[in-house]
């Protein structure tokens, strides 16, 4: 690996998830609620549906489609750079998506572009970095996850209301950040390889590839719930909890991931950087998916805003340490294969399944108890969730 690959890579993953979390935390749920007012819930969760079926399939083709692109041309830059130019075509046109049938389209398109772009960005962990250096890597990656908290912040304070300009300032932050990599990608990159001995080794390792796909499809569903339903959770169910401070649900959301970026923001460095000096991926695995299942819970049943925050700022710190470890994990167990981009695409179900999980379970519990608590029992899910994720990551066997 060059020196200057790893900035370029971390600064475009940045990139990356600057294109799904302000979108789906803040943007469509205000605007959402701009155009449903009525019913948010039903309309959001439908569109999430839509999104998590429409990246389900995406990632798993383009990903293919990159392992294609990889074997002819020697590297992923042609993919990344397609996906951006039309993930800013897909920003452009949601910034004047003002029906229920255009925020549909708009979805759809979105969903198909970012993944033409994140699933040869994905893959990069293991074309070129090696596994000694795996977590450290994979922990400057998401620190992505509470860095984009810091653009949600911004413009939950400077925009308090559904806006069209917040979808085109996010699209040239985007840009910025992808670009670099574009033009300045690394002459003559190593791209590693393990001896055929070892592939034919890794593909019998399937039964630890389902359980880390387990593992982190029941953190990602979880992950999925409060952050999709984070300005409503805000809206509804914080705002009557002792102490609330913001003056609107825009605030609040701006607030909590302030918070929540502060303090998970070395966490994804630290727990990749200690599972690399110990040598060990599932101790650090574990604990991030208990201390989840404890954010989780407090904010099912916390009725104070302080104890929200507390708790909002928790499970970032445990998601944003879970997913770098597991990260490493799963580029270790494919690292050589080739066909790791398609095995990763396999692996980027867990990351758009809970999209679909989420809202399907959302629509589920408000149709059987209309009028009921359905965020907080969707929290209580979730919960449940994350103590699953620590059985299944204790379950595999070839990774320490």
């Amino acid at each position: 690996m060059t020196g200057r690959f790893g900035p370029l890579y971390i600064t475009a993953n940045f990139g990356a998830h600057v294109a799904f979390m302000p979108l789906l935390v803040l943007l469509l749920p205000r605007r959402v609620e701009a155009i449903a007012p009525d019913q948010p819930i039903i309309l959001l969760s439908q569109l999430l549906l839509v999104g998590g079926l429409t990246a389900s399939i995406a990632n798993i083709v383009f990903g293919a489609l990159s392992d294609r692109w990889l074997a002819r041309f020697g590297n992923r830059r042609g993919p990344i750079a397609i996906g951006l130019a039309f993930l800013l075509g897909a920003y452009a046109y949601f910034a004047g998506a003002y029906t229920p049938g255009a925020l549909f389209l708009a979805v759809i398109l979105f969903q198909l572009s970012l993944n033409i772009m994140f699933a040869p960005l994905g893959a990069l962990l293991a074309d070129h970095i090696p596994d000694r250096r795996k977590g450290w890597i994979a922990g400057w990656l998401n620190m992505g996850l509470p860095l984009s908290g810091l653009v949600i912040t911004g413009l939950g304070e400077f925009s308090a209301s559904d806006a069209a300009w917040s979808f085109g300032f996010v699209a040239l932050l985007i840009a910025a950040t992808v670009i670099p990599l574009i033009i300045a990608w690394p002459r003559g990159l190593e791209l590693l390889a393990k001896p055929v001995e070892a592939v034919v080794e890794a593909a019998l390792s399937r039964r630890d590839f389902a359980f880390a796909w387990i593992a982190r499809l029941c953190i990602q569903s979880g992950a999925a719930v409060i952050l999709s339903y984070l300005y409503l959770y805000v809206d509804s169910v914080a705002r009557n909890a002792a102490g609330f401070t913001a003056d609107n649900a825009s605030g609040g959301v701006a607030l909590l991931s302030l918070l929540a970026t502060i303090f998970s923001l070395a966490a994804g460095i630290l727990a990749g950087r200690w599972s690399d000096h110990k040598g060990s991926r599932k101790h650090p695995l574990i604990f991030s998916a208990l201390l989840a299942a404890l954010a989780f819970g407090l904010l099912a049943w916390g009725s104070d805003w302080r104890v929200i925050l507390a708790a909002y700022s928790l499970f970032t710190i445990a998601l944003t340490a879970f997913l770098s470890v597991d990260s490493a994990l799963v580029a270790q167990l494919v690292a050589g294969h080739p066909r790791r981009a398609t095995f990763l695409g396999l692996m980027n179900l867990t990351n758009t399944l809970p999209a679909i999980i989420a809202p399907g379970l959302a629509l589920f519990l408000a149709s059987v108890q209309p009028g009921g608590d359905t965020l907080r029992l969707l929290l209580a899910f979730a919960a449940g969730g994350a103590l699953i994720a620590a059985l299944s990551v204790g379950a595999i066997r070839t990774i320490r």
